[in-house]
């Protein structure tokens, strides 16, 4: 029987970060093996690369002084020469010195250049030398480099963590049934646009990383500015009129929108369980935060604020304060919609666990994350999770240092399961989500030949490059949003439409009083964004059904991608 995961801290800290490592060390063992590279004969040649690199570096040292003391003979042979012409005439003798100076000067140049082309020279040889030795080494890795694939780092988890299941792509049947039986909405989606998605499952409940990028309007400040010149009538200290000019620089400055672009995670999350409750959690700064005095007396006023409010009977809620007022005062949900099933879905296990969560900061990342729950959909935003990849493209892990590519494989897979697990962790401490599961076993796993979902067509775009799609005149970033517009022979042709904005420049002027007791028109240069867009199609195949003729025209296309599961190219 596969145990439930409770305890997520504790279980991360005494058992799945040691196993999980020693799987990702077994893995690069494993692909090792299977790839056949010789191993001692690559270190051979990174040490005659790291050699060779020193040499160049001792050569390059050498040529600058040598290449120094060059500019410097020049530089003094051209002074001395100036000085010569300057001194003839008034100072034969010390124009003579300055003549031997010159000469010396240029001598130095000479006897200088014959050197520093021998080190030029060796130079290049060197870095010649280099290019070849890491061309050896790419060539001596290639067997490992073409072994990596995008659904290593996700099968390592569930090797890992029990009930936890990883999809290879994120189906539109997923998607479908995600809206129908969790009512999740697409209105997510406005004004976003995907650039990576994982879904899977915890127990038979689906969930999906998504990483976006949104645009949102925010303002930018203009600036200008007007030189004024005016006279003024003043007396002097015998009382005798004269008239002064004065200036004064005048600014204005106006504000107007522009468009903002910002990358997010999120971490959305479908459950059964409490199906009417809807609340926000926010991070709260009580977390982790000891028990200083100015600890115990923020937390002691926000405890009594919520003591108030939950004693307030002249408004709308029915928010009831529980016993735990720790967990109260720093999980802080006051918007929560049902009393029932909040004690339902959050026992004293459940408290007890999430405010370890909230407070370690050795093990995790502490208390970094938003929880929205709108009925039976969770979702959840965590700094931690910004801030690193959630793709696993196997580009990352190539190299032509075995020994680099060890360490980096390592790392990055420990980090990315560090970082997945503790956005997954708010929802692993609370048991009746794992004790929950949908009536529909629909979420066994992605049947082959499954559509991809538009989450997908999206991140494929993105994968392309946003610069395929953009309009010619957008000077902004551009969002990516797909739509189906015809399938054959097993493939699927995707609309892509780049929505952005150009620039065209007005001028403000702004009245300005100035010095002169008058006022002034000052031209403020300002750019408005209008909107343009641009749609190319685009070739897609989930990898269990291309047709032969659409892997012909992916191996004939100038920009053609594989990406986890789904082969796409660009269509001219």
């Amino acid at each position: 029987m596969i145990e439930d995961v409770y305890e997520p801290l504790a279980r991360y800290r005494d058992e799945f970060r040691d196993r999980f490592a020693e799987l990702t060390r077994e893995k690069f063992r494993e692909l090792t093996e299977a790839s056949g590279v010789d191993v001692e004969a690559n270190r051979k040649t990174v040490a005659r690369i790291a050699s060779l690199r020193r040499q160049a570096k001792s050569v390059r040292i050498r040529k600058f002084f040598v290449g120094l003391l060059m500019a410097l003979g020049f530089l003094a042979a051209v002074g001395c020469g100036i000085a010569v012409s300057r001194y003839w005439q008034d100072d034969r003798r010390l124009a003579t010195q300055l003549a031997v100076g010159a000469v010396a000067g240029l001598v130095v140049v000479f006897v200088c250049l014959s050197p520093f082309r021998r080190l030029k020279a060796r130079l290049a040889e060197l870095s010649a030398e280099i290019e070849q030795q890491i061309q050896l080494a790419w060539e001596q890795l290639e067997p490992l480099n073409q072994l990596y694939t995008w659904d290593i780092t996700p099968r390592l988890i569930e090797a890992t963590v029990p009930r936890l299941a990883f999809d290879p792509f994120f189906t539109a049947r997923r998607l479908a049934d995600l809206r129908r039986l969790y009512g999740w909405s697409d209105a997510f989606n406005d004004g976003k646009s995907v650039l990576f998605a994982q879904s899977g499952v915890i127990n038979g409940n689906p969930f999906v990383f998504g990483e976006y990028v949104e645009m949102t309007w925010g303002t930018e400040t203009y600036h200008g500015y007007k030189t004024i010149h005016w006279t003024e009538i003043e007396h002097d200290e015998k009382g005798r009129p004269r008239r002064v000019s004065r200036s004064e620089t005048l600014h204005a400055s106006v504000t107007k929108p522009k468009p903002e672009y910002g990358e997010h995670k999120v971490l959305i999350y479908g459950n059964d369980a409490a199906p009417k409750l809807s609340f926000t959690r926010r991070p709260s700064e009580l977390s982790g935060a000891g028990n200083g005095f100015f600890s115990r007396w923020k937390r002691q006023r926000t405890i009594k604020r919520l003591e108030r409010f939950s004693r307030n009977l002249d408004d709308d809620s029915n928010y009831t304060m529980m016993a735990n007022k720790d967990f109260e005062a720093q999980f802080c949900t006051m918007d929560r919609t049902d009393e029932v099933e909040f004690r339902l879905l959050f026992t004293p296990l459940a408290q007890r666990q999430i405010l370890q969560l909230l407070n370690d900061r050795s093990v995790g990342y502490g208390d970094d994350f938003t929880f929205r729950k709108a009925q039976k959909i969770n979702l959840l935003w965590a700094r931690h999770l910004d801030a690193v990849p959630i793709d696993t493209d196997p580009e990352r892990f190539q190299d032509w240092d075995y020994d680099r590519a060890a360490r980096n494989f390592q790392a990055f897979n420990e980090e990315y399961f560090k970082s997945v697990f503790f956005a997954m962790a708010p929802l692993l401490a609370i048991p009746l989500y794992q004790q929950t599961r949908t009536h529909e076993d629909i979420w066994k796993g992605v049947v082959p030949g499954e559509d991809s979902s538009f989450w997908e067509h999206e991140a494929t775009a993105n994968y392309h490059g946003e610069e395929e799609f953009r309009h010619p005149a957008c000077i902004t970033r551009s969002i990516l949003k797909t739509s189906v517009v015809r399938d054959s022979d097993g493939s699927g042709r995707v609309a892509v439409t780049a929505h952005g904005f150009r620039g065209e420049k007005r001028t403000d002027y702004v009245e300005v009083y100035g010095g002169d007791g008058r006022y002034h028109s000052v031209p403020v240069e300002w750019t408005e964004y209008l909107p343009v867009s641009r749609t190319r199609e685009m070739s897609v195949s989930e990898s269990a059904t291309p047709s032969e003729d659409f892997r012909q025209s992916y191996e004939g296309a100038s920009a053609a991608v594989f990406r986890r599961s789904i082969y796409s190219y660009l269509v001219r």
